[in-house]
């Protein structure tokens, strides 16, 4: 893959950011890849005309503000040290405290379960300190599902949204997401975030069946649902910073 350049881009809030240009004569459309520690590259066939490739990236400079605000947000996670296993947290968003206990077992692997109110276990193979945290996430991901379904239902009902599904993932720098389809995504790491915030962050997604886009009018909706959002959309710049490094998948290597 030939590297061509690098060029300026100037974003909505005024930043500027320079990104690496590169031609690859396997790619037949162009390719944006971001990360929090490399930057943005743009993933360009060899026959695509410059003014042309610049023209669409300019085109998505307000997705790229966002995401590079969220990287903004997460790189201090950004480290080659291990993190140890966490003895205990907090789930802000649900207002619970949670102890964790392991037990060395023959298994080869490593699971999570809730033993009693308040305590998880983590069993099997415990010396792998990532295994344990990769058990703690996949935990993490079933306890959303069971606390964000209502949350999700119990908006949107009473307000004659409707959504066809709900999916709980745990993506490195979205919140949130909803499809064309009307689908659902919500990042199971807001729990870790107060409860005004995880609300705003539902009603952010719902607002999106009404527009797909950040416009004006996608915004005059949010604030009818919440009339807080501004304030809000304010301190989720910083709420990544809630989250354990623990909880963060493949800090380390690509956020």
């Amino acid at each position: 893959m030939k590297v061509r350049d690098r060029v300026e881009l100037v974003l909505p809030d005024g930043r500027t950011i320079d990104y690496a240009i590169q031609i690859s004569p396997k790619s037949r459309s162009l390719r944006l890849k971001l990360s929090a520690r490399d930057g943005m590259v743009v993933v360009a066939p060899p026959n695509l005309d410059r003014h042309k490739l610049l023209s669409i990236v300019a085109a998505k400079a307000d997705w790229i503000g966002e995401r590079i605000a969220s990287f903004d947000a997460v790189r201090h996670l950004i480290t080659t040290e291990l993190a140890a296993r966490p003895q205990a947290f907090d789930l802000p968003g649900l207002a619970e405290s949670w102890r964790v206990e392991y037990k060395l077992t023959r298994s080869r692997t490593v699971g999570a379960r809730i033993e009693q109110p308040g305590r998880i276990v983590v069993a099997g193979a415990v010396d792998d300190v990532e295994a344990c945290h990769a058990a703690l996430r996949r935990w993490l991901a079933r306890h959303a599902i069971m606390a964000l379904s209502p949350w999700l239902a119990n908006l949107a009902e009473p307000a004659g949204l409707r959504y066809s599904d709900l999916a709980i993932k745990n993506q490195r720098t979205r919140w949130g997401s909803c499809s064309t389809t009307g689908r659902i995504s919500l990042n199971c790491k807001l729990l870790f975030l107060p409860r005004d915030l995880v609300r705003y962050v539902i009603w952010h997604e719902l607002c999106h069946l009404l527009e797909p886009n950040h416009s004006d009018r996608f915004w005059m909706h949010l604030r009818h649902f919440e009339p807080a959002a501004d304030s809000l959309h304010g301190r989720m710049r910083d709420a990544w910073k809630a989250v354990p490094s623990w909880a963060q998948r493949g800090v380390g290597l690509l956020l």
